[in-house]
């Protein structure tokens, strides 16, 4: 059998850090990010354009495989353990380097063709060189190494991971489309791997955005670029979608409405204030909630949740507790939460309330909401400030349940929390961001001493 083809990839493209915000409103979106720039400011980052030869060995974070030579430590884009390459290296600091394998010269038999034209010089998705069920067995991997690395020291076991996913097509109910320009033509796309560059969606759209939200993107640009419309000051389009109908959703609210069986089918309404924070996977947030039902223990007195966003954790769970207490930054997402409980209010629904709170810099103090046996931890992807973590080593509730969209926060949060009389019952990954290399995880732990 002869050598398989050496496969080339076009991606010639500069790289710098850019460090995306994370789930909430703005204003705290700038604030949790900043441990984030903190630690990539530290680092001095030099653009480079070297090209080298590399057998990459393992799979590693953020979607890269990773390889080695005497020097230097390589994170590579569209590259699988097992094969040798040719990359394009574009960043390093230190010792380290990162890069986009531009030509396959040993091909691994887990990797496919990528169906997207823009893969891999856009930054939107890491995973489009295997397919689907691979890039599962990957994230399975890389959060059991991420956990046991942090968790596994101080003799804590890590449970089975159960895995929710769904049609990694269209899923995306939310989306922000950078603007601007190639040349003098009109262009939208994401930025690319570490760049500020935009690299343009193809010519259908992307693939991750549902056909109604691809439709009113080329739309938009063919106005502005035949002249009927004039172009845009905005830099960004924001769009999510109500249903069939695409909305600018930093100008509108948006109302959804899911049947979330717990354990009977239940419609379960609420509705988003312009501008806020929406689970983005249309396929998996009824399923998300299940899982957090099933998970949550019944007949609580009170149940407290930190991070609280529009409610609608609270009003899946009301039947599971007497009084529900939210806390959240953003007080129209608190506002919201009351008026979301109100819609969905029943004869087994909780007594809510829902508090305005920085959780970054305050602490909860009602010793009625602190006395709940059972919390929900629901942060962005920074994870838990710090204040969150002393009020659970302080109080220290029977259980609690943490869902997290970062599993490296999550592991940092969980290694301090754990080692003080807890064990983790149940570890879901929730396949929130197919193709990407984000995922969501639901972990429940139960105090043991």
């Amino acid at each position: 059998m002869g050598k398989p083809p050496r496969v080339k990839v076009n991606c010639s493209l500069r790289f710098r850090f850019h460090v995306f915000p994370g789930r909430r409103p703005l204003k705290e979106m700038n604030r949790r990010s900043a441990g984030h720039k903190n630690r990539f400011q530290k680092q001095k980052n030099e653009p480079t354009s070297e090209t080298v030869s590399l057998s990459p060995r393992a799979w590693a974070n953020l979607g890269y495989s990773i390889a080695n030579s005497k020097e230097s430590a390589f994170f590579l884009k569209n590259a699988i353990p097992g094969e040798e390459v040719r990359a394009i290296v574009s960043k390093k600091s230190g010792k380290l380097r990162w890069g986009i394998a531009s030509e396959i010269l040993q091909t691994s038999p887990k990797r496919i063709a990528s169906d997207c034209s823009s893969y891999p010089k856009c930054g939107g998705c890491s995973y489009r060189h295997v397919d689907y069920e691979t890039e599962l067995e990957v994230k399975r991997l890389l959060l059991r190494e991420t956990l046991e690395r942090s968790l596994s020291k101080k003799g804590v076991s890590i449970p089975q991971i159960e895995t929710l996913s769904a049609d990694p097509v269209g899923y995306r109910n939310t989306a922000q489309i950078r603007l601007g320009f190639s040349g003098s033509e009109r262009i939208a796309g994401f930025y690319g791997e570490f760049s500020h560059s935009i690299v343009a969606l193809p010519p259908n759209g992307c693939s991750n955005l549902p056909q109604e939200m691809n439709v009113a993107i080329l739309e938009r640009l063919s106005l502005e670029r035949r002249g009927s419309s004039p172009v845009s000051k905005s830099e960004t389009l924001s769009y999510r979608m109500e249903g069939k109908r695409v909305v600018e959703y930093r100008k509108e609210s948006v109302k959804f409405k899911e049947t979330i069986r717990i354990p009977e089918p239940v419609e379960i309404e609420w509705e988003i204030p312009a501008g806020g924070f929406s689970q983005v996977n249309r396929f998996l947030i009824s399923r998300w909630l299940e899982k957090i039902y099933d998970l949550a223990p019944h007949s609580q007195k009170r149940i407290l949740e930190f991070y609280c966003g529009s409610g609608l954790i609270s009003v899946t769970l009301a039947s599971k507790c007497v009084t529900w207490s939210g806390y959240e930054l953003s007080a129209d997402s608190v506002e919201q939460a009351g008026k979301n409980a109100s819609l969905n209010r029943n004869s087994a629904s909780a007594a809510y309330k829902f508090s305005v709170l920085d959780l970054e810099t305050e602490s909860v103090s009602d010793s009625e909401d602190l006395s709940s046996s059972f919390w929900i931890l629901n942060p962005p992807r920074s994870g838990l400030s710090q204040k969150v973590v002393d009020t659970i080593l302080k109080n220290r509730p029977e259980s609690f349940l943490y869902s997290s969209c970062n599993h490296t926060t999550l592991a940092r949060d969980l290694s301090t929390v754990l080692e003080k009389g807890y064990e983790l019952s149940d570890l879901v990954l929730v396949d929130f961001f197919p193709r990407t290399k984000h995922f969501e995880v639901i972990v429940k732990a139960i105090k043991t001493e």
